[in-house]
Order: C-alpha cells, then sequence, then structure tokens
C-alpha cells in the first residue's frame, strides 16, 4: 500500500506540476482584486498588455477594463470559466474566480486572461475570431452606413478635464441607461455620442443621429415616430419608419433636445418609461430597446423651472449626465487638437503637412473661444487655405482671426465673447452683410438667453433657418 501511495502522490505531483505550468503558459495575464474590485496585484505581461504607463494598484478594476467579469463574480461568489471579453480592441478569453475567507465570505477574485499571442496556445482561435469580429463590423458599416464614426482614442486631449469626460463615457457605456451631455456649442457632444455607442454592447447596431433644432416642429413628430400607411394625402403607400424605428436596438442621439417642443416631449417619455410608441396616423403599438444619448447647450434645469422642459423627461434623460468642458477649461489641450485638426485639415484640402510654432500655439491659449473646437477647427482650416505652400503657421498668420484675452478676463467679457468681429477695409458688400446678420442673430439670441425658438419667431425665419444660418457661422 505505501509503495502504492507513494507511486499515486509522485504521479499526483508530476501531473499538479505540469498542469501549473500550463496555467501560467495559458493564462500569461492575471490580475488580483480585493472585495472592493480595488487592484491589489497585476503581472508584469499584464500591465504591458494593458498599455499602463504607471502602475495601477489601488485602481478600481473598472477604469482599466470597462467591461470586467471581477465585480460580477465579487457580487455572485460564482466564477466565471472560459468566456470571451474585448479588451483594448481584441477579443480575450477570460476566467475569473473568486476568493473566499475561511468563514465562507468572498475576499476577493483572481481574473486571468489568454490573448492570441502565440505563447498563450490560443492565437489560432482568438486571431480567427478576432478578424471576423472586424469583418462583421465592416460589413454592418458597409450595409447602412449607421454606425458610429468616431471612437474615444480619436478624441484628442491630455487635460485633467477631458480625462475625467472620455472616463466617465467608459462608464457610461458600459450601462444600459440614458445618458445626457451638456456644454457651451462646439465642444464636441456628437464625438463622444458616437464613442459612447462604439464602447457599448450595441456598437454594431445603427447609431441614428437627429438635430432637434434643424427639423420644422410641423414635420418632428412624423420625423421621430414615423408615418403609418395613407395617414394622410400624399404618404407612401407602405408608410414610412421614423428615427426611432430606424435605430432600432442601437442608439438614437438627439441633439439640441432643449428644442423639443413640449408636446413632443410627453411622447419621447412614453419611449423611454414604456418602450413603446406609435407611428403618426396609427393606433398599433410598436416596441423598441432604442437606447437615447441626447445632448444640449442650453439649462434644461432652468427651462424645468420655467415650465418649457418637462421635468420627468428631464430626469430619466439625466440619469447618467456628462458635462463636456468648453476649450477655454482645457487649454493644455490646444496644442494635440491643433496638431490633429493640421493634419486633418491638410490631407482633406491637399496642402502640404503644416505645423504651428511655440508663438502660434501662445497665441490660441490667450484666445478665450466662444465657439470651442469648433471655432479652433475653422480657424485653422482658414490658416492652411491662406498659407497653402507653409510648412508652418506663426502667430501673425493667425493674429486676424484670433483677438486674445488675457487669462482670467474671459469670464468679464459678457456678450462681447460672442460679438460678431469688425467688418475689414477688404471685405466684399456679400462679407460685410453676413458679419451684419449674425450680428443681428447674436443680439437676438442674448435677448431671448439663447432660447433659438423664441429666437427665430422675433427674427421671422424658421428655426431650421436660424439653425442652419448658425452652423455656418460656426
Amino acid at each position: 500500500m505505501s509503495v502504492y501511495g507513494f507511486a499515486s502522490e509522485q504521479v499526483r505531483d508530476r501531473v499538479l506540476a505540469s498542469l501549473n505550468r500550463s496555467f501560467e503558459t495559458f493564462y500569461e495575464h492575471s490580475v488580483a482584486v480585493d472585495r472592493h474590485g480595488i487592484i491589489n496585484w497585476i503581472s508584469d505581461n499584464y500591465s504591458r498588455f494593458l498599455g499602463c504607463t504607471e502602475s495601477p494598484l489601488g485602481r478600481h478594476i473598472t477604469d482599466l477594463i470597462p467591461g470586467s467579469y471581477l465585480p460580477q463574480v465579487l457580487a455572485t461568489g460564482k466564477p466565471v470559466l472560459l468566456d470571451l471579453l474585448q479588451i483594448r480592441n481584441q477579443w480575450t478569453l477570460v476566467s475569473v474566480v473568486p476568493v473566499h475567507n475561511e468563514q465562507g465570505g468572498i475576499e476577493g477574485a483572481f481574473g486571468f486572461v489568454a490573448t492570441d499571442s502565440p505563447s498563450s496556445g490560443m492565437k489560432p482561435l482568438l486571431e480567427r475570431y478576432n478578424q471576423m469580429q472586424r469583418e462583421v463590423r465592416e460589413a454592418m458599416r458597409y450595409r447602412d452606413g449607421r454606425s458610429a464614426r468616431y471612437q474615444l482614442s480619436q478624441i484628442a486631449g491630455r487635460s485633467t478635464a477631458i480625462k475625467a469626460v472620455k472616463q466617465q463615457i467608459r462608464q457610461a457605456a458600459r450601462f444600459d441607461i440614458s445618458v445626457l451631455l451638456t456644454g457651451e456649442t462646439g465642444t464636441g457632444k456628437e464625438l463622444f455620442a458616437h464613442s459612447l455607442h462604439d464602447l457599448s454592447d450595441r456598437a454594431d447596431k445603427p447609431f441614428v443621429s437627429v438635430n432637434v433644432a434643424a427639423i420644422p416642429e410641423t414635420l418632428m413628430e412624423s420625423e421621430f415616430f414615423g408615418v403609418a400607411a395613407g395617414a394622410f394625402t400624399g404618404a407612401k403607400k407602405e408608410g414610412r419608419p421614423g428615427k426611432i424605428e430606424v435605430a432600432g436596438d442601437g442608439t438614437l442621439f438627439l441633439d439640441e433636445i432643449g428644442d423639443m417642443p413640449l408636446a413632443l416631449q410627453s411622447k419621447l417619455l412614453r419611449v423611454l418609461q414604456e418602450r413603446e410608441f406609435e407611428r403618426v396616423g396609427s393606433n398599433q403599438v410598436q416596441t423598441t430597446r432604442v437606447r437615447i444619448v441626447a445632448a444640449t447647450s442650453r439649462d434644461l434645469e432652468q427651462m424645468v423651472a420655467e415650465g418649457s422642459f418637462r421635468p420627468d423627461l428631464y430626469y430619466r434623460l439625466n440619469a447618467m449626465p456628462i458635462r463636456l468642458p468648453s476649450l477655454r477649461e482645457r487649454l493644455d489641450d490646444i496644442e494635440p487638437l491643433s496638431e490633429k485638426i493640421l493634419d486633418d485639415c491638410c490631407s482633406r484640402l491637399g496642402v502640404c503637412a503644416k505645423s504651428l510654432t511655440d508663438g502660434a500655439i501662445r497665441l490660441l491659449q490667450s484666445y478665450h473661444w466662444p465657439g470651442n473646437v469648433r471655432e479652433l477647427y475653422n480657424v485653422l482650416e482658414r490658416a492652411c487655405i491662406l498659407n497653402e505652400q507653409a510648412s508652418q503657421i506663426d502667430a501673425a498668420q493667425l493674429v486676424a482671426m484670433v483677438q486674445p484675452v488675457p487669462l482670467g478676463q474671459e469670464a468679464g467679457r459678457g456678450a462681447e465673447a460672442n460679438k460678431a468681429p469688425d467688418p475689414q477695409p477688404d471685405m466684399t458688400l456679400k462679407q460685410r452683410m453676413k458679419l451684419e446678420e449674425m450680428r443681428i442673430i447674436q443680439e437676438t439670441l442674448q435677448l431671448c438667453d439663447g432660447n433659438r425658438t423664441e429666437a427665430a419667431n422675433r427674427l421671422g425665419i424658421s428655426r431650421a433657418a436660424l439653425y442652419n444660418k448658425l452652423k455656418m457661422e460656426g
């Protein structure tokens, strides 16, 4: 018996040692967290794979991996074995096991990740799966063109403010809730909406964008909810789907939500609460799983107080509020933003590559940027055109386009910050008339506290026409 037992123990030890070596080879990336999800150990290989430039110890696991299975295992106590998870734009094979104390309580968890690296032995399988996923996504993009055009990594910036926003976008993408993006005009609300969709589990579903301010009120209901067959004279026999229906199980981005009429707000609330809607002229109820991401440059809380925006809709949309900082709040981002914009403009315009001198960057950082990133783009685009042959753009070539303001004085400028520039002697009559038109529009908007519908009524033009004029100016 002793000989048999001794032989069995030897075999067991050899098997366990072999399994241990195989396990370490198969799962070269591993991490440990405490019961709160805080990282207290991570392998060097995994840290490098995640692109960490500094130690992630002490951070929550979802800061590094938004879709991590570790919080789920900590909450349920049930392991996850051999499941797929997308990390850094590639699919990996993941196992997560809980760690129990002597009383049976959960003390933490270990996560083990196999990638398509040659040493893991999973390269053929994961490589084929990753390739298949890329082909599927490209096919979806080609099929209808309704997909996210921007990724979070494409949004330039290194300031603390923009890093915080990116982290909020990553967090919001993990949960199936409505998101409200707020901020001044030109801060990139649509770019962040695209990025949020791209990071979510709806990324392969449609992304539909609607600018509420650009749709005439008479057409708004049919634009959102669609039209039933034969609903009115001239309607298509088969009817027409609205944007909610087109978005399907994807994301519907509603820009300038503050311009939505009260009557339509109640119907949108029904979509959010009951997950159902009806086409115009139809009594047939349709269900939807669409995710709503809304954006506005207006103060919705003030609108609620004034009675021009429904409080129940506001609270529904405001499940995850994300405020986008103005460009003057993140002047450190002027340089990386300018580099990206110049590369884009030069490539699109077909002119030689350009860079900014240090003096030009300092000049741009001294400006108050009422039009934010959109205005910066327009300034640099004009600079590329006016200096087509130059490889560098200096302050002298930009000073006519921006008016520097001493730092800290932007807030005191009031209405002057958005004042249209004075006409120049070499301007044509058409250019002078356009400047005067913008001056009148800006004054009217100030009188109406930014309410575009009221401003359009005062100016005697449609809200869509006002939006187009502002868009051309911005």
